[in-house]
């Protein structure tokens, strides 16, 4: 994992926005589409503020999510709303672009139905994740096993509530072919040098095809 650390907010998004943009361009170069999984968190929404203002051929971008927590349609929690409200609101795209988690059905037809989506989906380009304070990702927790033949795992006994969620699997993650991690503040300074250190976490087993990278806001 490459790990960049920042102590300027303004330097941490310009360089999100930057390797983002650059990956999509490749890609769009490369196949004529960009596949995305988009991540939720207070650290996305910033990032999400920015990427809107990116000059791209969005009618070629098609997004998708890493994690939901099992709430009622519309809920003020759903990761897929903030992204609505802060990103996919303010570019010019189609519904059919749009692929969210039916997280309401509760955690096994959610994931069962999510599944059937991304099964069939391309290769995804680039994830982004979360990074937890406990070295989650998704809604992948330290201890928690997950089935390893399921691109979408339910999740029943999440640490933090909601409890009921699902996730995409690590195995589906790491068939990517780049993550990008996004973190800040000092609270995440243990799992930053846990991670250097290699111990055991969710993060530590990330290994996409091609790039995986931590961009961290240390203040």
């Amino acid at each position: 994992m490459k790990i960049h650390t920042f102590l300027n907010e303004e330097e941490f998004l310009s360089n999100c926005i930057a390797r983002i943009e650059s990956i999509s361009k490749a890609k769009l170069e490369e196949k004529q589409s960009f596949h995305i999984v988009l991540t939720g968190g207070d650290t996305a929404k910033l990032i999400y503020s920015r990427l809107r203002s990116l000059h791209t051929d969005w009618s070629k971008w098609y997004f998708y999510f890493g994690d939901e927590r099992c709430v009622p349609e519309n809920h003020p929690d759903l990761n897929s709303l903030m992204a609505k409200e802060t990103l996919l609101d303010h570019i010019p795209i189609k519904k059919q672009q749009v692929f969210i988690m039916p997280s309401y059905l509760g955690p096994k037809k959610g994931a069962l139905e999510y599944s059937k989506i991304i099964d069939f989906s391309v290769p995804l380009d680039l994830i982004l994740l979360g990074l937890g304070e406990d070295g989650h990702v998704a809604s992948l927790f330290p201890g928690k096993d997950h089935p390893a033949d399921q691109s979408v795992v339910p999740v029943f006994d999440s640490p933090k509530l909601p409890k009921e969620r699902i996730s995409l699997s690590k195995e589906r993650i790491n068939s990517s072919d780049f993550i990008l991690l996004i973190a800040k503040g000092k609270k995440k300074e243990e799992v930053v040098q846990n991670i250097k250190e290699g111990k055991p976490l969710p993060v530590t087993s990330l290994s996409p095809k091609k790039a995986l990278e931590l961009y961290y806001l240390a203040i």
